[in-house]
């Protein structure tokens, strides 16, 4: 990716992916006016609940796809957490945390004062703290040119391919705020779920190729703001799935994604603020009753 961050990425473009949207009560894809072709919760045929039943890993093999090529890229694990506080003094266990947690900050790029012109929040490297609980990625007020500040990682993991990319956040519930795990290919392609403040019961998976973009909104049957979940994203040749908890909520086919073999993908998280009052986020103010707005990472993972 170069000198490039995602913050380059298509959200200088950004529209509400709420008003042409997929989601559970409607059937055409909105750029195609087709049938999709995923499989989406609560919309799958009894033969497929069958068969994701039994499987014995939580991840598919692409259903009736033909035999989808692994990639030669190792996997990788980062549990994006310190070690918790030891018996010894104060001053030991600061060194110890301070070490690991720089340790853990020069695996990612960490944008400084960069963000979409359109978002009312820029990424300050002082938002993104390494703590025993795993990564936590504040909204402040830290910007010198924005109202507010968010931040993000991008793993320096490079050659990345097929596979499944796997993280464990915690949202909030706060309007307006947006916390993120993607992969991405600036310009090409990005493929995503999200979480907005606005309804955190709620996820958005989304494929943009180009500027065009693909978002479907998928019922979680949960609070993301309440406990850590893990989420995944499948990207392999023929197709895209996306998973909560290992279980798949939705799967598509219809959008190109460039090969990785000759493509630089790049795997990110992070948390922004939203300065539209739409349907998808809404309008970030900051809270008025002192609660923090922070999003939290941890177990970030790829298996080809």
């Amino acid at each position: 990716m170069g000198n490039k961050h995602s913050s380059d990425r298509r959200h200088d473009n950004h529209k509400d992916p709420n008003s042409n949207a997929i989601n559970q009560s409607e059937n055409l894809d909105p750029f195609t006016q087709q049938q999709p072709p995923p499989l989406q919760q609560g919309n799958r045929s009894q033969g497929q609940q069958q068969q994701q039943q039994q499987q014995q890993t939580p991840f598919s093999s692409g259903g009736n796809y033909p035999p989808q090529p692994k990639s030669d890229r190792a996997s990788f694990f980062e549990s994006l957490t310190t070690p918790p506080s030891s018996s010894s003094s104060d001053d030991d266990n600061s060194v110890s945390a301070a070490s690991a947690a720089a340790a853990l900050a020069a695996k990612f790029i960490i944008p400084h004062e960069k963000g979409p012109d359109r978002w009312s929040s820029n990424y300050i490297r002082d938002s993104v703290v390494f703590t025993p609980e795993g990564a936590q990625i504040s909204i402040g007020t830290l910007s010198s040119v924005k109202p507010f500040s968010g931040g993000e990682l991008i793993s320096r993991e490079t050659g990345l391919g097929y596979g499944v990319y796997s993280c464990d956040m915690i949202s909030t519930n706060i309007k307006g705020h947006v916390t993120a795990f993607f992969l991405i290919a600036n310009g090409i392609n990005e493929i995503d779920i999200e979480l907005t403040g606005r309804v955190s019961t709620v996820c958005w998976v989304n494929v943009w190729k180009g500027k065009e973009q693909h978002p479907v909104k998928i019922d979680l049957g949960f609070d993301a703001a309440q406990d850590w979940h893990t989420y995944a994203i499948e990207c392999r040749r023929d197709f895209i799935a996306w998973y909560v908890d290992g279980r798949k909520i939705y799967e598509r086919s219809d959008v190109e994604v460039a090969d990785p073999a000759t493509t630089e993908f790049k795997l990110a998280m992070n948390s922004w603020t939203h300065n539209n009052e739409d349907q998808w986020a809404g309008k970030f103010e900051m809270p008025t009753d002192g609660r923090k707005v922070v999003s939290c990472f941890r177990n970030m993972s790829y298996t080809p």
